[in-house]
């Protein structure tokens, strides 16, 4: 997903800082230096800015995985 990103904003001078993901990005910290991940493992850490956008994203999620699905089914038909 990081990479994904990365190649798409790479025509545009804004660098990725901060990562809200899902608990599947839990110890890649190391793996990408200068960004912050925030996930719901570290929320009893993270100030009240950074849970709220957790809390987003969480509600959120459900109409992300519907939308993959529904484009799979209406691209592979």
């Amino acid at each position: 997903m990081l990479e994904q990103a990365t190649n798409l904003l790479q025509d545009v001078p804004v660098k990725i800082k901060v990562v809200v993901a899902d608990l599947g990005f839990r110890g890649v910290d190391a793996d990408n230096p200068g960004k912050e991940i925030i996930h719901r493992g570290k929320f009893k850490s993270l100030n009240p800015q950074q849970k709220a956008w957790l809390r987003r994203r969480q509600a959120v999620e459900p109409a992300i995985g519907h939308l993959k699905s529904d484009t799979a089914w209406t691209g592979a038909g």
